[in-house]
């Protein structure tokens, strides 16, 4: 088993991550960094540091076959105590970025409980230099546009999002250090 490094401060870094994650879901679009220098495994610094702040024994993660390594799994039960569990019952979904998984496929709540609903974050190549998005809803004041390299299936996923709020995925885009948002209340127009 190979034990790598939690965040340096434990307390003050968790801290610090749920802030920055709480502003990259309140601010759709909007790129914000991180306090992890190494992912653990395959994964980036910032799914590494989404990992420490979010999943815990209580709340388990789906992950994908592409990220499925000791190392990650050692250090996910050693650090945040959390399992791995099927995509149904997942509060948290971790995908490769050429993953062929439909992120339409995790549970998407329903109306008296929307908070059933899975978040997925998805490892990409980069949060720029891809299609652009334009996006609209709240928590922006005016049309943003972004340009992460996601694969075709999540192009077609926000393409064909259907569900109707309070339904619907949480989608988090981690790169290196950095991570951007899209909550299920943003509109979003593939260009």
């Amino acid at each position: 088993m190979t034990l790598l490094a939690s965040f340096n401060h434990p307390v003050a870094d968790a801290q610090h991550a749920f802030r920055r994650i709480l502003k990259a879901m309140s601010e759709p679009g909007v790129m914000v960094s991180l306090p992890m220098q190494h992912g653990w495994g395959a994964i980036s610094p910032a799914a590494t540091a989404v990992l420490l702040t979010l999943v815990d024994g209580e709340t388990p993660l789906w992950l994908d076959d592409a990220l499925h390594d000791e190392v990650l799994l050692s250090n996910l039960r050693f650090h945040t105590g959390a399992t791995v569990t099927d995509r149904h019952d997942a509060p948290f979904a971790l995908l490769h970025a050429r993953s062929q998984i439909d992120p339409h496929c995790f549970a998407a709540g329903d109306n008296l409980t929307p908070e059933k609903s899975t978040t997925v974050i998805i490892e990409v190549p980069s949060l720029n230099g891809g299609l652009t998005l334009r996006l609209r809803g709240p928590g922006l004041m005016e049309t943003r546009a972004i340009a992460p390299q996601l694969s075709e299936r999540v192009l077609n996923a926000l393409r064909d999002r259907q569900q109707r709020f309070p339904q619907g995925i949480d989608l988090i885009f981690t790169c290196g250090e950095a991570m951007m948002a899209l909550p299920r209340t943003t509109q979003v127009e593939v260009c």
